[in-house]
């Protein structure tokens, strides 16, 4: 399976501290999940041994938090390079889920877009918890059926709070549509 992450001009750049701290991180990444290529406007991930049919729920978490420390670890750096950015709650952002094919956004496409799904929310709200110096790690929920297996990420706060930046940002279960 392909992942592509949307990066900012910045963390493409090698030469400058951000871009080496992003080829850090996404060096560490891609040692987790299998191989990573750059193209323009991001990288993207090609996961060995997850996200199949016949993956363990074991090999696909592992993968998956790899790809969420990885960009949570993006956005820290984008918060740290653009610190006139709102906060996510107060930036009109809104929840809608994304197709797989969709790049993981970090902050700086998640605003321009407007709007984006759990994986992208629940990274940027790690890394704001993060940079106030509360603990925060991504957590995740799967349903698996026939037609594989679909995630949903919260945040656990170090403080024993759970967070779901999707449902605060509009996110609606199928119960609550039927009731509507």
């Amino acid at each position: 399976m392909l992942i592509a992450f949307s990066l900012p001009p910045l963390l493409l750049d090698p030469r400058s501290p951000h871009g080496h701290e992003a080829r850090r991180a996404i060096r560490k990444c891609t040692r987790l999940v299998g191989k990573s290529q750059y193209q323009p406007g991001g990288v993207v991930f090609k996961i060995e041994g997850a996200f199949t049919r016949h993956t363990s729920k074991a090999a696909n978490a592992a993968a998956l938090r790899a790809l969420m420390d990885c960009l949570v670890s993006l956005d820290l750096l984008c918060l740290d390079a653009f610190p006139d950015l709102p906060p996510l709650y107060e930036s009109g952002t809104w929840y809608h889920l994304m197709p797989y094919q969709y790049p993981w956004d970090t902050v700086p496409s998640l605003y321009e877009r407007g709007y984006g799904d759990c994986k992208s929310l629940a990274a940027l709200r790690i890394a704001e918890l993060k940079r106030a110096g509360i603990d925060a790690t991504p957590v995740f929920r799967h349903l698996a059926n026939d037609r594989g297996t679909m995630f949903h990420i919260l945040v656990w706060r170090g403080d024993g709070q759970w967070e779901c930046p999707s449902r605060i940002l509009g996110m609606r279960t199928a119960e609550e549509e039927v009731r509507s």
